[in-house]
């Protein structure tokens, strides 16, 4: 059994290798070389001989698709017989001049071998068209490209070219050239945005296969962009004092870039910018305002691109003044004085103050400070025109840019009485003999705020004196002196004598009678009760200034004394 396996199994082995050796093919070519021109063909023949001991189908096969014709496709041959088959090399237009190899192969079905012979073509081209051009341009955005297209005629002859671009625009579309003349055609190209564009320009004949294509590249590039910032974008700052912002104006673009920066307010350290690529520059924006409230402040960087920002100042009214009197003030009646005022601007910036009071006279209505600055003035008021008591003082400073703030400060101005008298001559009849004497009490009241020494003179006959002439009176107190007639000899009647006490700003005066002699009954009928009240109250102070006297004066006030009693005596007798 396994002797029969093995016989088998050699048999078959040997028939399979019968097979493979048992059909061969030679292919033969004719020519072996031929010319063609671009837009024609040239044709062969190929001699397919089988020399294997059976029969075969051979497959014609070649390797330019699209070029080369074979007929037939097919072909069965017993074994020694042979058959030709037509071959036609046609190129295609694209097709290079030159001369290629190509070949032809034969493919065996009974033992699937490929048998095949080799072939040359030249390729003749009598209509040639050649272009040239830059292959790749770089521009801005919006910008043209442009690029110089030589079309040269390498034909035989004279032939019109159309062209064609899948981007941009030709200057011209057809162009007629002789054998070997060349032209250059324009080709402009832009976009708004950026971008990389492939593309094609073709040059073709409008009456030949000639033809040629080449690639180019476009590139926009975002060139010139920009933009600005401002730091800080809001800023509160008072009315007239300087704010400042710091204005980058930041090249985006790929090329350099001037830019002339200008703002509505305000004032720039640098106008001009010259900035790199992806760099920044940067100035400073100062500006003062003038008037209260939000504000806008846009800036501009004017280049070949544009830029501009805007930001805001908040303006507060930031004028204020400090006012500082000195101590209050005491003063008499129609004195005056002068207050130091000083005004300080405590404000953020310069400003104007106009100065006032409620009393008296400012001696500047008006003062100009900078900020911090401070300047001493005054203030005059005059008692006469104020009436006596403790007066309120306000001084104020009013900022006259906004008619606001006004500040102030208050102090006193009081007015006394500082210099008065008060005069009281007891009594006020007195009466005396011929050749005697009588005495007057002048009681001096100070009802004024300060002592004040008074000097008393007298106005009537000479024989008339005061003790002592000056006295002090301490404020609110009260002194006495003494006014002594001493009747002449013959002296009768009656007679007026008026007492002057005059002090410090102050004078005063009182008259009181003497009668002399016998019309003191007259006088004491006239003004009886009068004189009585007098004579009495006048008894007992010189009673009692008789008591606390030396002893001259107990003897002075003993003769008032007598007088007084005759007086009373003569009255009831009466």
């Amino acid at each position: 059994m396994q002797y029969f396996k093995l016989t088998v199994l050699l048999t078959t082995t040997l028939m399979l290798l019968g097979l493979a050796t048992a059909s061969q093919a030679e292919l033969t070519i004719f020519p072996e070389e031929s010319s063609t021109e671009i837009n024609s063909f040239t044709s062969y023949e190929v001699e397919v001989e089988n020399i294997g001991p059976v029969d075969d189908v051979y497959e014609m096969q070649h390797n330019y698709p699209g070029e080369i014709s074979i007929a037939p496709r097919r072909i069965e041959l017993e074994s020694g017989q042979s058959k030709t088959v037509n071959v036609w090399f046609n190129p295609r237009v694209t097709r290079d001049a030159g001369t290629y190899s190509f070949q032809i192969d034969a493919k065996s079905r009974a033992d699937g071998q490929t048998y095949s012979t080799n072939g040359r073509v030249n390729v003749i081209k009598d209509h040639q068209v050649a272009l040239s051009a830059p292959q790749s341009a770089v521009v801005c955005r919006d910008e043209n490209a442009r690029y110089e297209i030589e079309v040269t005629n390498d034909g035989i002859q004279q032939e019109e070219f159309a062209l064609t671009t899948e981007f941009g625009e030709l200057d011209r579309e057809r162009v007629n050239l002789d054998q070997g003349e060349s032209t250059t055609v324009i080709l402009t190209a832009s976009s708004s945005e950026v971008t990389e564009e492939s593309f094609n320009v073709r040059a073709s004949s409008t009456t030949s296969y000639a033809t040629e294509t080449i690639n180019m590249q476009f590139e926009a590039e975002n060139c010139f962009e920009s933009e600005v910032s401002v730091t800080p974008e809001t800023q509160e700052t008072a009315a007239f004092t300087e704010s400042e912002f710091d204005v980058t104006v930041r090249n985006l673009g790929t090329r350099p870039d001037e830019f002339s920066l200008s703002s509505q307010r305000g004032e720039l350290s640098t106008t001009v910018l010259s900035v790199q690529p992806r760099t920044t520059a940067v100035s400073t924006l100062r500006y003062t305002p003038t008037e209260l409230g939000e504000q806008e402040l846009t800036v501009e960087a004017s280049g070949t691109s544009n830029a501009e920002r805007t930001v805001t100042v908040d303006a507060y009214n930031g004028m204020s003044s400090n006012i500082e009197f000195d101590s209050s003030r005491t003063v008499c009646r129609d004195e005056s004085t002068t207050y130091t005022v000083t005004v300080e601007n405590d404000g953020e910036a310069e400003e104007t103050f106009q100065l006032s009071s409620n009393i008296g006279e400012v001696l500047e209505e008006e003062v100009t400070l900078e900020s911090g600055e401070s300047v001493e003035t005054g203030l005059d008021v005059n008692a006469s025109e104020i009436g006596d008591g403790e007066h309120e003082v306000v001084f104020s400073s009013e900022a006259s840019t906004f008619e606001d703030p006004v500040n102030s400060d208050e102090t006193t101005f009081t007015v006394e009485n500082c210099w008065d008298v008060e005069m009281n001559i007891v009594p006020e009849i007195a009466s005396a003999g011929e050749n005697m004497s009588t005495i007057y009490e002048v009681k001096l009241s100070n009802p004024g705020t300060r002592e004040n020494t008074y000097r008393l003179t007298h106005q009537g006959p000479e024989w008339i004196s005061i003790r002592p002439e000056t006295v002090t009176v301490a404020a609110g107190q009260t002194e006495s002196v003494y006014m002594y007639a001493g009747v002449p000899f013959e002296k009768k009647g009656q007679v007026e004598i008026t007492a002057v006490a005059e002090g410090n700003e102050v004078r005063t005066s009182q008259t009181v009678d003497l009668v002399i002699d016998e019309d003191v009954e007259e006088a004491i009928r006239s003004r009886r009760g009068d004189f009585i009240g007098r004579f009495s109250s006048s008894a007992s102070n010189l009673y009692q200034s008789a008591v606390e006297a030396d002893n001259v004066s107990r003897g002075i006030a003993a003769i008032i004394a007598g007088l007084v009693i005759t007086a009373v005596i003569l009255v009831r007798e009466w």
